[in-house]
């Protein structure tokens, strides 16, 4: 029997299997280049240092996976964190126990959602204008509640979510497993997960065929709201307090991370699993550059290079798919 001949791959095969997987392939090179730049990169505590470090973006990514895969965008979801984290900090000088936190906590959250889901679907709004707008209100009530000053003297669960351990694994990593693989069961295996999918890939199709877009568009952002909620709750555990500035820089470092991942801004696709290494790929950019102490501002310049790229190689991404397609 002769053997069968091996599949040449063409420049466009190459880039496609690179840009499928391109997380992965970052958070490989970047890690094979700390740990000959940096010898301390590998010890086990800066690995459950990174681990802990991208816990929170990694909870609060597979909510947003959800969301860009749906075709939309939430810039109001580090205030929200931030309006959570103000309403944890009250609750826990008030003396609560931990379940009513966590609860009004979450409803919070999933409030934001819901209400942010709502108005864009009822008034037809795009999803950056509306969210830009509640991006103001989420502020200005977390700042009335707290006076613009942070609060400290969190309930201690709460610190044990951000600073807690399992053994000698951090508890908000485990946290974050957890949600990764729930997020890709319901992702991947579910109606919703299917249901999303087709919302963002094209939306009065998905109608057509009888999926309620409003509905899944209201799903999506109640998920959101409560991963914000999980997120600003390890976020102020770690802190040990509830900052006012808790969130700021969140949507930025998450929508490069979950476009990375593999989930296009246009939506009708989506990897909970990609999210996750696109949370590497940013968190190894930080940790590599505290190593080998650069300059937090250039960090900052950094992370909006990275938001650059990832938008790059969204659209190239998209446009070798349209030319394959074409050329079949």
């Amino acid at each position: 029997m002769e053997a069968k001949a091996k599949k040449k791959w063409s420049k466009d095969d190459l880039l496609i299997f690179f840009l499928k997987n391109r997380a992965l392939t970052l958070v490989l090179l970047f890690a094979l280049v700390l740990t000959v730049l940096e010898e301390t990169f590998l010890t086990t505590g800066n690995m459950l240092s990174l681990a802990r470090q991208i816990s929170a973006n990694g909870i609060i990514g597979v909510g947003y996976t959800l969301l860009l895969a749906s075709d939309s965008v939430d810039l109001s979801a580090g205030y929200t964190m931030c309006l959570v984290g103000i309403v944890s900090g009250l609750l826990s000088q008030a003396g609560m126990p931990f379940v009513v936190i966590l609860i009004v906590c979450v409803l919070v959250g999933v409030v934001c959602g819901m209400w942010n889901s709502t108005i864009i679907t009822k008034f037809g709004l795009a999803p950056f204008l509306v969210t830009l707008a509640m991006q103001q209100i989420y502020k200005g009530a977390m700042m009335l509640l707290c006076n613009g000053t942070p609060i400290g003297n969190l309930n201690d669960t709460i610190v044990f979510m951000g600073q807690g351990y399992v053994g000698p694994i951090p508890f908000c990593v485990i946290l974050m497993l957890a949600f990764i693989l729930i997020g890709a069961v319901v992702f991947n295996r579910t109606q919703f997960g299917r249901d999303v999918i087709a919302v963002g890939g094209n939306s009065e199709a998905a109608r057509v065929s009888g999926i309620d877009v409003a509905k899944t568009r209201l799903k999506v952002g109640m998920v959101l709201g409560f991963t914000i909620s999980i997120t600003a709750l390890v976020s102020c555990g770690r802190v040990g307090s509830a900052q006012t500035s808790l969130g700021q820089d969140t949507v930025m470092d998450i929508i490069a991370a979950v476009v990375i991942g593999g989930t296009p801004m246009g939506g009708g696709s989506g990897t909970v699993v990609g999210t996750l290494f696109g949370c590497l790929v940013i968190g190894l950019i930080s940790n590599g550059l505290n190593l080998m102490g650069v300059n937090s501002y250039w960090q900052m310049v950094s992370k909006g290079v990275i938001i650059l790229v990832a938008v790059i190689l969204d659209v190239y991404t998209e446009r070798i798919y349209d030319r394959m397609r074409n050329r079949d």
